[in-house]
């Protein structure tokens, strides 16, 4: 009896010691959107390949740098997946691409 009390404080200390992961570095924001009718701002971001949002419930923050800064220091929580979908990012041709301006 005394043994199993003991075993089961030992587990429970030790689950308290255990500390969760911190959020990655490789934190890279993505895009923002307002959706002004339900006033809510959704924020995107990518991390280490996966895709995480942010939801702002009222547009609290009123500068995305803030958002940025507090999901890099691991206090806003993200959620997996995207809920408002980013615009694609298209590439500009350069000086040397000939076939771009050839229309090719």
């Amino acid at each position: 009896m005394k043994s199993g009390i003991i075993s089961l404080l030992c587990i429970i200390s030790f689950a308290g010691n255990v500390k969760m992961p911190a959020q990655s570095d490789n934190i890279e924001f993505s895009c923002m959107k307002k959706q002004m009718a339900s006033n809510q701002c959704h924020y995107n971001f990518i991390m280490d390949g996966a895709k995480y949002r942010y939801v702002d419930i009222g547009c609290h923050f009123k500068k995305k740098d803030q958002v940025i800064e507090k999901v890099k220091d691991g206090t806003l929580g993200l959620a997996k997946g995207w809920k408002i979908a980013c615009p694609e990012v298209k590439e500009q041709p350069t000086a040397n691409d000939t076939t771009a301006a050839q229309g090719y």
